[in-house]
């Protein structure tokens, strides 16, 4: 079937769901280009159809055969498959970018509980608290996925996790990485509850990161840039298994972007294991 009209119904919403009110209300959310739409596909997710350029328009593009690729895997799940005229494509594509290639894809649950069946005895879990920009959701995700770590929590987050941004900043790590969705006060009594240590990113009383032991199962907690993480992470409660850790600052600047943090820390825990 194609798709000529953008007043077609199902391209009608699709628009709707570039808005994060409807992505939250219906669990649903859009997927731009091969590499991400394929890291998507692989990694489980249910599509409920596609929009594709015809044929002869795929060909121009330099990925036309993977997106091929693609096709043949996403039939033979019969997942439906509209092809749309250019117009249509446009309308429904991410900012300039269009790879002829748009999903419509089912959000997972992302639970705490489901979390914990999938980490290994000792695990290495980042945890972001509170971040309001969805390109920094998206590049802590990838920093997260190079250092190999087992799971990401999103705690109290501002931004939905599948904001075309997040997902084009991942690289659509997102998809690959085990996610759990959580209130901070969820995730701390879940850390806890599970003998997880935290390496809290805290300029009060904080130690270097390097003095951490991130060989015992640890997640290592980071805060949005303005205010960092919220006071319930200096909760005596919780003062047992959270362990203020910092990073040096020796120029002018008071912070790093939370993703070259994250990276910095990811990193060191992975390979001092």
């Amino acid at each position: 079937m194609l798709i000529t009209s953008v007043s077609n119904p199902h391209i009608k919403y699709a628009v709707r769901l570039r808005e994060s009110r409807q992505r939250r209300r219906d669990h649903c959310f859009l997927v731009d280009g091969v590499r991400e739409t394929t890291r998507a596909f692989v990694s489980g997710y249910k599509f409920r159809e596609v929009y594709v350029l015809p044929e002869e328009e795929r060909q121009a593009s330099r990925h036309f055969n993977d997106l091929n690729a693609l096709l043949i895997r996403l039939r033979e799940k019969n997942v439906t498959v509209f092809e749309t005229s250019s117009a249509v494509a446009e309308k429904i594509a991410f900012g300039n970018r269009h790879e002829g290639i748009v999903a419509l894809v089912e959000e997972p649950q992302h639970t705490l509980d489901a979390l914990a069946s999938r980490l290994p005895e000792c695990p290495l879990i980042g945890i972001i608290e509170g971040i309001e920009k969805p390109g920094n959701t998206g590049a802590v995700y990838r920093s997260a996925d190079g250092a190999g770590l087992d799971a990401m929590i999103l705690a109290a987050p501002e931004t939905d996790l599948y904001n075309p941004n997040a997902i084009r900043a991942s690289l659509g790590t997102i998809f690959h990485m085990p996610t759990a969705i959580a209130s901070t006060a969820e995730t701390l009594d879940w850390l806890k509850r599970h003998e997880i240590q935290v390496a809290a990113a805290l300029c009060d009383h904080a130690a270097p990161y390097q003095d951490y032991d991130y060989r015992q199962p640890t997640a290592i907690a980071l805060g949005c840039e303005a205010d960092g993480l919220s006071e319930r992470w200096r909760d005596q409660a919780y003062r047992e298994f959270i362990h203020p850790v910092r990073l040096p600052m020796l120029g002018i600047a008071d912070s790093l972007n939370i993703s070259n943090a994250a990276a910095v820390l990811f990193y060191h825990a992975r390979f001092v294991r």
